[in-house]
């Protein structure tokens, strides 16, 4: 049954909230109404469906709401508030929602995090000291991922990297997500343009509910599974379109004549055409059209450490993350099985990568969702390069830098690649690598991943610049080095624009300066 709402407003009530309120403030969109209607953890508990949710911003203002909602005859209720004051009460009056919440950004994150370390540190010394076996057990219950969600249900809505962007409006969180995807496949809701944007604007980072440290739970799982059905019905967005084309025709997202993949940096390809080499290495489309620098050191680095490797060059073709983050499953898994076949073929054991999303893609997407086994180890640099240090291959000079590492969401959260890119940075003498706060498994998405560079660039490029701000600016570094080309790009775009000269590296592109 399609949702609606319990009790309409009359519309000259309506205009005289969006009159004293401004129409921003007044939501009334089946969407918005549909996601403030549900709470607690994870969102999985109804209360009475508003009639419209105000956002107020002064006492000034509540006060005014007070008068109208009097003379109307409507009730209002704030969602900071107990449920036992009237959330759930229904009635034939019409429901005013005040969303006077903190919406969870990159402070709110934070503090979060710090309060679970001390809840923990103290479970911790609990469980030391524990009397009796009873209460060890219980103690130690407290400790737990499923508890901690439950002790955080003021922090249902889960943390956004988009929802800051769209004023902390709940459609807009992940909260909204998880609820509209919920909807559409319940049959209450109907794919709308609004809907569609929602689910389109999630940069699947996998961090929405990380904060509360819920492990396996993956949001962006189920983002995917909505785009998919948006897509089945044909009302993907038109750039997801053109995405699919590109690929078909030219094996890359960009559109690029496929010919002229490696054309940036043909003297490589000349040289290390893969002849059944003991190593693929797979440059990736972002790099070998938009970063062939990256793939220059990549390579001069592979050469010095006398790595037996090779490149497909103009045949490599495209690995189809990106058609799989925007909900084109079938196309996504055909895509899967042609690149099978060329590595097939190929009959080398290994694959390196330096794209965070290749990297992915190959080894959780593709046998996760895909059940498609590549026939070789799939490794990204960081990984291949802290071995060869290992080996005493790679000798690297002194470079006097203070520098971030980046974790890409693709690399760290997806596939809990931490310590490799770490040890090698910590292996360049004179080099100092900072940690900014939110770092590894807490570390906040650069703004392009999901498909939203594609999609919506400048939402992708404000995200951005936010991480700059507030996370790697105040730390005075002189670069960040990250292992994902998308995130790259992104954050050379936000710097740029921020009028800031910090660099943005590749981790093999700063190797290679010290070889």
């Amino acid at each position: 049954m399609t949702f609606r709402a319990d009790k309409g407003l009359r519309p000259p009530f309506l205009e005289e909230l969006v009159r004293a309120f401004g129409a921003e403030n007044v939501l009334t969109d089946v969407e918005d109404l549909y996601v403030y209607s549900f709470y607690g953890e994870l969102s999985i508990r109804r209360r009475c469906t508003p009639s419209a949710v105000l956002r107020l911003h002064s006492e000034s203002e509540e006060n005014e709401l007070v008068r109208l909602a009097a003379q109307e005859g409507a009730r209002i209720i704030r969602n900071d508030r107990p449920i036992e004051e009237g959330w759930a009460t229904e009635g034939g009056s019409p429901v005013l929602l005040v969303d006077a919440r903190e919406p969870f950004f990159g402070a709110s994150l934070r503090a979060r995090l710090s309060e679970l370390e001390k809840l923990k540190a103290e479970m911790g010394k609990v469980l030391k000291v524990a009397p009796s076996f009873l209460h060890w057990f219980v103690s130690s219950l407290r400790t737990k991922d499923g508890y901690l969600v439950r002790e955080g249900a003021d922090c249902d809505d889960g943390y956004c990297a988009v929802q800051p962007f769209f004023d902390g409006v709940e459609t807009w969180s992940s909260k909204g997500r998880l609820l509209l995807t919920r909807g559409l496949f319940r049959g209450e809701l109907i794919a709308t343009k609004k809907l569609i944007d929602s689910i389109y604007t999630c940069t699947a980072c996998g961090q929405c509910y990380d904060q509360v440290s819920l492990t396996g739970l993956e949001m962006n799982n189920a983002i995917i599974r909505a785009r998919h059905e948006i897509a089945r019905r044909a009302m993907e967005p038109t750039s997801c379109k053109v995405l699919l084309e590109n690929i078909k025709k030219q094996d890359n997202p960009m559109g690029m004549p496929s010919e002229d993949r490696s054309l940036w940096f043909e003297d490589f390809i000349d040289e290390f055409t893969f002849r059944g080499n003991e190593v693929l290495y797979w440059a990736g489309c972002q790099p070998s059209y938009r970063l062939p620098h990256t793939v220059e050191s990549t390579v001069d680095v592979l050469r010095k450490a006398e790595v037996d490797f090779g490149m497909l060059g103009d045949r490599e073709g495209c690995c189809g993350l990106v058609l799989y983050l925007v909900g084109l499953l079938d196309e996504a898994r055909e895509n899967a099985f042609k690149i099978l076949d060329r590595v097939r073929e190929s009959g080398t054991k290994a694959l390196v990568t330096g794209c965070a999303g290749c990297y992915y893609v190959f080894t959780r997407v593709y046998p996760e969702h895909f059940k498609v086994r590549l026939p070789l180890n799939v490794c990204h640099t960081s990984q291949l390069i802290e071995s060869l240090i290992d080996k005493g291959r790679l000798k690297m000079r002194e470079l006097k830098m203070k520098v971030i590492w980046h974790d890409p969401c693709d690399l760290g959260r997806h596939c809990s690649v931490y310590e490799a890119p770490r040890k090698v940075l910590k292996n360049i003498p004179g080099l100092k690598l900072e940690e900014i706060p939110l770092n590894r498994r807490h570390s906040r998405c650069c703004g392009a991943g999901g498909g939203l560079w594609l999609y919506n660039n400048n939402l992708a490029e404000k995200i951005a610049q936010s991480k700059l701000s507030e996370d790697v600016l105040p730390m005075d570094a002189e670069a960040v080095v990250t292992g994902c080309p998308t995130c790259n790009i992104n954050l050379k775009y936000a710097a740029q624009s921020l009028g800031r000269e910090i660099k943005i590296y590749d981790l093999a592109e700063l190797v290679d300066r010290c070889l």
